[in-house]
């Protein structure tokens, strides 16, 4: 907040918030050691203006005098007309005199009994004297002279407070002078020797809290926030730590000294994870020392077939440990058979082709293979490491499930029948020609013929119907196993329009 006095060149400019009172507690007016001079001041007004509000003649109802004249214009008028009327009261001595007697003359405004016999007469008070009595209930009305002995209690108290008010104000108002002429602090910035975040040399609490929190923001994109770390945290593997441990004999990975059952920070995470890796390398160093140190058990061999067109590829996956080589130079007698009965060997060198992606092509275009039919091939392969003098042999099989591949089927109708031909790959197979209904419901006719190829289905289909539309498949049938090649739609020729033998004409007028 700014001073009213900032512009003032004989003022030094200091907030009174910045004015801390160091006084006692007083408690009439809820003032406590440590409250801003700003909160005092107000303190102060708002219990000055109370009692400016008390002492206000008008706020009081004197009707009951029957005062016609010589009205209380202050407070102390009041006062004095109370004490006067009460020293009627009482009967005092005769210098008690009723403020409007002058002179020894009877009063032209002296307050007249009523017919109910004030002032011995129970009246309203004001809010401000409402007490509760010693039923709860809140007395609201007093005997008029308990009311005058209230009230001049209450100005006793209040003109004391006043008093204090004064002296507390004239005691601010020294303080406040006092701190208004003294100069404000100059304030400087603590210093420090930082550690690590700068040289160690003094440096500023602001130059170190930048460095600081520049590396902060470093650190924490090198390691991820809060959330991301405990989300890594949630990672790790489920009932791990019950997992048997791979690395000892018997007893889980919980039994490992330093391991951490429940996570919660990366400190026990890593912790758990260098432990898991040692474990692990543990395993895997006993399995070289004790697994198959130059045995048959470490050879693992794999067969997979693929063809296309007349090729036949031969895939090797697998294993073989080092030291290992034919048994024959030439390699791997392997035998490829048909369902029809034709063979052809070939021999492999798999030390060679282990693991090769092209793997080990053959071309069966010039072999009694029939490529439509299945294809299974069968070989003994033999291991031998002349370090260990050791034999190994086992036995491969695999069996390529051959589907055949629809030709193209040529069809040409006419108006009761469909003429066709496709051309017929190598080997043996049943070839049928289907005719069928427009909705693939009914079949109509079909004609079946086995063909050695190459060669071609060709012929004719009759028996249709003239401008109908028929479906029609080829359906090719090696060793038993049928397959259906899609339908094609065609509509058989309609009979040319020919003119009638006799026309009749009738002439209209």
């Amino acid at each position: 907040m700014k001073p009213l006095n900032a512009n003032s060149q004989s003022c030094d400019p200091i907030s009174s918030n910045c004015v801390i009172w160091q006084g006692p507690d007083i408690e009439c007016i809820k003032l406590c050691k440590g409250d801003t001079i700003s909160d005092i001041v107000a303190k102060l007004a708002t219990e000055l203006c109370l009692v400016l509000d008390t002492l206000d003649v008008k706020k009081y109802d004197l009707s009951c005098f029957n005062i016609t004249s010589c009205d209380p214009k202050d407070f102390h008028a009041l006062i004095q007309f109370l004490i006067g009327r009460i020293c009627q009261l009482e009967a005092c001595n005769p210098d008690c005199v009723d403020p409007c007697i002058t002179n020894g003359t009877t009063p032209t405004r002296s307050p007249i009994l009523t017919a109910s016999g004030c002032p011995d007469c129970t009246i309203a008070i004001a809010p401000c004297f409402y007490y509760v009595n010693e039923f709860g209930d809140t007395v609201t009305q007093m005997q008029l002279i308990d009311y005058v002995y209230a009230i001049g209690n209450k100005i006793c108290l209040l003109a004391g407070q006043i008093d204090t008010i004064n002296l507390t104000l004239q005691n601010f108002n020294i303080r406040i002078t006092t701190l208004e002429n003294t100069p404000p602090p100059v304030y400087e910035l603590p210093t420090f020797i930082p550690v690590c975040v700068l040289p160690a040399v003094p440096t500023d609490i602001a130059t170190i809290l930048q460095a600081l929190e520049a590396q902060f923001c470093a650190l924490r994109a090198a390691t991820g926030t809060p959330e991301e770390i405990y989300q890594a945290i949630a990672y790790q593997c489920s009932g791990l730590g019950t997992a048997a441990a791979l690395g000892i004999s018997g007893g889980n990975m919980a039994s490992i000294p330093g391991w951490v059952n429940s996570p919660a920070t990366a400190a026990d995470t890593l912790t758990n994870i260098w432990l898991t890796i040692c474990d692990l390398r543990s395993a895997v160093a006993n399995i070289k020392l004790t697994c198959c140190p130059g045995g048959c058990d470490g050879i693992e061999i794999r067969l997979q077939l693929t063809l296309v067109d007349s090729t036949l590829t031969l895939f090797f996956t697998g294993t073989l440990p080092v030291g290992f080589q034919n048994c024959l130079p030439s390699g791997t007698v392997f035998t490829i058979t048909d369902t029809s009965g034709g063979l052809v060997n070939v021999s492999v060198d798999l030390v060679s082709y282990m693991n090769v992606l092209t793997g080990y092509p053959i071309n069966l275009t010039a072999t009694p293979i029939d490529i439509l039919n299945n294809l299974t091939v069968t070989g003994s392969p033999c291991f031998e490491n002349i370090v260990t003098n050791v034999t190994c042999q086992s036995y491969l099989s695999e069996i390529y499930y051959n589907v055949p591949i629809c030709p193209a089927f040529i069809l040409t109708p006419s108006t009761t029948s469909i003429d066709y031909a496709a051309s017929v790959p190598v080997g043996t197979a049943d070839y049928t020609i289907e005719v069928w209904n427009s909705t693939s419901t009914l079949l109509v006719t079909s004609y079946t013929q086995t063909i050695v190829g190459p060669g071609t289905f060709l012929g004719s289909i009759g028996g249709l119907t003239s401008g109908t539309l028929y479906k029609v498949r080829l359906v090719i049938t090696i060793d038993g196993v049928p397959t259906a090649c899609p339908y094609q739609s065609l509509t058989t020729l309609g009979y040319p329009c020919e003119a009638p033998d006799t026309v009749v004409a009738t002439i209209i007028i």
